[in-house]
């Protein structure tokens, strides 16, 4: 490395004025080759492998905002270190790739993460039932539960305390957050994200305001005969459309052979967050940069194309997984007492009877 560059990643701020920072940055990210690094060491920095990035890299346009600040593979790889490691900007910045200042990370990581959210969330987030008929065929296969298209559950996204509507980001733990509603598939793909709400939002209310509810209900309303429906966890209501845990159920009973399956099938979601969350640190509970919430919810928006996008590529993962304290907990969602829930009793007593014989 040539010395005037050693000296910058040597010196404080106080060491060198800003006009030769400027200079001495721009230096390295023209030195700067972010794929010369060895594939494992280019995960380990920017989650991606390069067949991965390089198709982000593609299909997306970093250009069009004419910023000559940086070039866009180094535009990408700061975002995306950005997004992995939950860094300080600055600190991002400091890099001995990127050799940028924190404003500039802040311009640049803006610039892509709206690109990627235009471009590829459309792209790699769906849920058309259509394409589910491979879901459906593993859960019956692996678990015996048939017609399931996918697990539902919400996870707590940590923020600063917002200026604004503050009493609707605040979770009965003692913080502020999104409650983000995740829907998955077999193969920990992420089919729908939801970050609209705040803590203060139960995972039922989240659920019943989604579009997949309403489609789901009108599928079934259309020709109940072909109903398929999701695994979720008590903070859902019953439905024909969603399957939930019996309450309570006596130990070696019927129900409670019916939870365990069930418990065991509905893992796939929170190992899905886990996976999510564990790449992206960015979503962690103890990284609350001083984000608004619409910012954050674009982060867990990309963030979640980027995941499906790891998971096409085979992209390895061997961090641990989400903690309990990372997933949300909610009251438990009884249900009320409609037509509704009893034909979501019958479905689910079905399957209890399947699952005996």
């Amino acid at each position: 490395m040539e010395p005037e560059l050693l000296f910058f990643l040597e010196s404080s701020d106080e060491d060198v004025d800003g006009h030769d920072q400027k200079v001495v940055r721009r230096q390295l990210r023209d030195k700067s080759n972010p794929l010369s690094l060895s594939e494992n060491a280019f995960i380990k920095r920017f989650r991606l492998n390069k067949a991965a990035f390089n198709y982000v890299l593609r299909n997306t346009n970093f250009n069009c905002h004419s910023s000559a600040a940086a070039p866009p593979i180094i535009q990408l790889a700061v975002t995306l270190s950005f997004l992995g490691s939950g860094s300080y900007q600055r600190a991002v910045g400091d890099d001995y790739l990127m050799g940028m200042s924190q404003s500039l990370v802040s311009k640049l990581s803006t610039i892509v993460v709206t690109e990627i959210e235009r471009n590829l969330c459309p792209e790699h987030i769906r849920f058309t039932l259509e394409s589910l008929s491979g879901c459906m065929e593993w859960f019956y296969e692996k678990y015996k539960i048939p017609r399931v298209i996918g697990c539902i559950d919400g996870t707590h996204i940590g923020l600063q305390k917002p200026s604004e509507n503050e009493h609707m980001f605040f979770n009965r733990k003692g913080f502020h957050n999104l409650n983000v509603m995740i829907i998955c598939d077999h193969q920990y793909k992420i089919n729908v994200i939801n970050a609209r709400y705040g803590g203060a939002a139960h995972d039922s209310f989240v659920w019943k305001q989604s579009e997949q509810r309403i489609m789901l209900e009108e599928k079934f309303e259309i020709n109940s005969n072909n109903n398929s429906w999701l695994l979720g966890d008590s903070g859902y209501p019953l439905e024909p459309w969603c399957i939930t845990p019996y309450r309570n159920p006596a130990e070696g009973s019927s129900e409670s052979v019916f939870n365990a399956v069930h418990s065991k099938a509905r893992c796939m979601v929170e190992r899905t967050i886990g996976i999510y969350k564990g790449r992206w640190k960015i979503l962690c509970n103890d990284k609350r940069g001083r984000y608004t919430p619409q910012k954050v919810a674009m982060f867990s928006n990309v963030c979640a194309a980027l995941h499906n996008i790891c998971m096409e590529f085979k992209v390895p993962f061997n961090q641990p997984s989400v903690t309990a304290n990372d997933v949300a907990v909610n009251d438990i969602d009884i249900g009320e007492h409609t037509q509704i829930l009893r034909i979501g009793q019958n479905i689910r007593n079905q399957i209890k009877q399947s699952l005996l014989n």
